[in-house]
């Protein structure tokens, strides 16, 4: 893929939507809930999935997935003419970005935003972190 286009017939097992938000009662959040309260995604290794980054929030989200680099291929709806791998995708308020993502390593790996004060406080984890599964195939 590197350098490439991505081959029509590439087969997605999986899309994720992750809403970015910052404000109202929940605070920091992905898909409407905070950590502890994030549910891990669970996938098969060699798996391709889509993510769709949408920043419904008032704030800049670096999001960053540990262990996999994440394949950015369109903003705000529209293809890039020139796709790139990035470690942490910057989402800004009201951005979409979509990126394809071949976790290939089982184990547990954390997804969060990478923003310390979106993720950590004095007692722990919380808010924008939640994980990813990937699971022998």
């Amino acid at each position: 893929i590197g350098g490439t286009l991505i081959p029509a017939d590439l087969q997605i097992s999986r899309i994720i939507p992750m809403v970015l938000n910052d404000a109202g009662v929940i605070g920091y959040s992905l898909n409407g809930k905070s950590f502890p309260a994030t549910q891990p995604y669970v996938v098969t290794a060699g798996d391709w999935i889509v993510v769709d980054y949408y920043n419904e929030g008032l704030q800049v989200h670096p999001m960053h997935m540990h262990q996999f680099p994440q394949l950015v291929f369109a903003k705000d709806g529209f293809p890039l003419d020139h796709p790139y791998f990035a470690d942490t995708i910057n989402v800004a308020p009201g951005e979409r970005y979509s990126v394809l993502v071949r976790p290939d390593e089982p184990g547990a790996w954390v997804w969060h935003c990478h923003i310390l004060n979106h993720v950590e406080r004095d007692d722990g984890m919380f808010g924008m972190v939640t994980a990813v599964i990937v699971e022998a195939a």
